[in-house]
């Protein structure tokens, strides 16, 4: 039985430290916020960035950096969290697009797309 619970325990949190691979759903009512969250690695020279090519309709929303948190960011290699607040100005559905990569890197080595329902 223990032996069990320790599996399952492990791989609840290997599925944790994974990235959702599919597009992410938020529901916002015009005039409220929401906090969106990724992990990065700033101390190896990754970073996420909205990706306002590829991203649409941003006009409905209002996004703000919402800053850093987690990790030492002198230790190399110690990963923290980049925050996004998200408010909703008007209904309609919009697309952000994540990018994460190195500034002097020409491509990202992952997005994430987060899909912005705004209705009443």
């Amino acid at each position: 039985m223990k032996r069990e619970f320790s599996c399952l325990l492990l791989l609840g949190l290997f599925l944790l430290a994974l990235p959702a691979q599919a597009g992410e759903l938020i529901r916002l009512a015009p005039g409220r916020s929401a906090i969106f969250s990724l992990r990065e690695n700033v101390t190896t020279g990754y970073s996420w960035r909205i990706d306002q090519d590829a991203s649409r309709n941003l006009g409905i929303l209002s996004i703000s950096d919402g800053g850093r948190s987690g990790g030492r960011r002198r230790m190399i290699g110690n990963p923290g969290v980049h925050h996004w607040n998200i408010r909703a100005l008007k209904p309609g559905q919009a697309e952000i697009v994540f990018a994460y990569q190195r500034p002097w890197e020409p491509a990202p080595v992952q997005t994430r797309r987060v899909e912005v329902e705004v209705a009443p």
